[in-house]
């Protein structure tokens, strides 16, 4: 029994080092701000909320949902690779001086294959979002399907999988416990992130592509829909 749990680790880590040496995209370097004296729209968290993964700023999830809300101005502080404690400390303390009328966060995949735990995890989320402006309305996007990701052999896709869903059931408790929106990602978008990789998963395979990322605004523009926002 002993051999077998050390050789299973052996393995993962194997797959670990090998998806962390696949194909890393260039940052976008987000055009999004536009004219006018419409609502302010700030994202907060990782890659996905950065545009890794897009052809340009138009195929980037914040430019998608911007689309779908009449074009308000959009302010992106997300920075590849962060991880929510990345977001309190370093993306937070920004968010004040914009002016903010709706906050939306991304963040999750990181903590997921950085082994974060459920605690830990849980405890940051709920000091970021109650760090933030009071009386702004603010979505929580839920982890995607970690084991959809096409860059992850097995086992460590099912096992990034398993810890993407704990961490996306911590995300729903943040939301319920400190009155934030929460957008189910995984739940509509798994299955054909499952079933069409190539379509939906950039040139690394790990982030979602433009088609990906529309996916990903539907989810969340269908939430928004049913919420009164200023």
């Amino acid at each position: 029994m002993a051999a077998a749990v050390v050789g299973a680790a052996s393995v993962l880590v194997v797959e670990i080092q090998l998806a962390r040496s696949g194909t890393r995209l260039p940052d976008l370097e987000l055009v999004l701000d536009r004219p006018g004296e419409g609502r302010r729209v700030v994202w907060l968290g990782d890659s996905t909320a950065a545009g890794i993964g897009a052809s340009n700023s138009a195929g980037a999830l914040p430019s998608q949902v911007a689309d779908g809300l009449a074009g308000p101005r959009v302010s992106v502080l997300a920075v590849s690779g962060s991880r929510v404690a990345d977001v309190l400390d370093d993306q937070v303390p920004k968010v004040a001086g914009l002016e903010p009328d709706l906050i939306l966060i991304s963040v999750g995949a990181n903590d997921t294959i950085h082994l974060t735990g459920r605690g830990a995890f849980r405890h940051t989320y709920e000091k970021v979002v109650r760090a933030l402006p009071s009386g702004v309305p603010v979505m929580l996007l839920g982890v995607p399907d970690m084991g959809a990701i096409p860059r992850f052999a097995q086992p460590l896709r099912a096992v990034s999988g398993w810890r993407g869903r704990n961490l996306d059931a911590e995300v729903r408790q943040v939301a319920a416990g400190t009155g934030a929106i929460y957008a189910d990602i995984a739940g509509p978008t798994g299955p054909p992130f499952r079933r069409d990789p190539n379509r939906y998963f950039a040139a690394d395979d790990f982030h979602p592509s433009d088609a990906g990322y529309g996916l990903w605004a539907e989810a969340v523009l269908k939430v928004l829909r049913n919420f009164s926002l200023p």
